[in-house]
């Protein structure tokens, strides 16, 4: 289940609950939040028509208040669906924090000069099934990464524009680029078959055609049992 599908379900019923989606929810941190949000909301409004009326006040008297009542918990059903279609519009944009988050949690990877081996560079990979027709000579930083209940390649690669992080996402899909400038980084999350790119880098500089190349070079291979 990807981020898209388990909000989906969360808006159209917050109390939703089954085996697929608590998993997407054990590993993802936004979306277990917007759940929390969802269910508080669901619960303000279960509360607010439930109430019972007051039968003390005579029926001139409370006409307007009732009115306000369904006028106040249909504009809340309102914003809860406008924000519901306000983050599918730009399902992208958690997951661009998130990378931002997790690259920021490895300061030191940006500092990296040294080649990494082959054998380091083939486990990052293979331990996410990932492929990657890309000369390892331009590799300076290779780990396998959890990430949103997955392990994923995070590479830092030698442009001529400087150093630049990549994340392969095998488990997160966009429909289109997203470019985005967070914490004093800025990047692109661009669809890769299946899965989806993520590359970074330091200020305000593009990323455009990294992201375009590692496009073509990315393919998936038969993921490792228990990932």
């Amino acid at each position: 289940m990807i981020c898209e599908d388990a909000r989906l379900a969360i808006g159209a019923n917050p109390q939703a609950a089954g085996a697929e989606l608590e998993e997407h929810l054990r590993g993802c941190a936004a979306c277990s939040a917007w759940r929390e949000q969802m269910r508080q909301l669901d619960g303000g409004i279960r509360r607010a028509l439930a109430a019972p009326p007051d039968y003390t006040v005579p029926r001139a008297a409370r006409a307007t208040p009732r009115w306000r009542e369904y006028a106040l918990a249909a504009s809340v059903t309102l914003a809860m669906a406008a924000g519901l279609a306000v983050w599918l519009l730009r399902p992208s944009d958690s997951l661009a924090r998130e990378v931002v988050a997790h690259v920021k949690g490895e300061p030191g990877s940006w500092s990296s000069t040294l080649h990494v081996s082959a054998g380091a560079i083939d486990h990052a990979l293979k331990t996410s099934g990932v492929g990657l027709d890309l000369t390892s000579d331009r590799i300076v930083y290779a780990q396998s990464c959890w990430f949103r209940g997955h392990y994923v390649p995070h590479l830092v690669v030698q442009t001529a524009r400087g150093p630049v992080t990549v994340l392969i996402l095998r488990h997160e899909q966009v429909r289109a680029p997203d470019e985005f400038r967070e914490g004093g980084m800025s990047g692109v999350i661009v669809p890769a078959g299946d899965g989806s790119i993520a590359v970074l880098t330091r200020g305000s500089g593009r990323v455009d055609e990294v992201a375009g190349e590692l496009r073509q070079e990315v393919h998936w291979l038969p993921e490792p049992a228990g990932h």
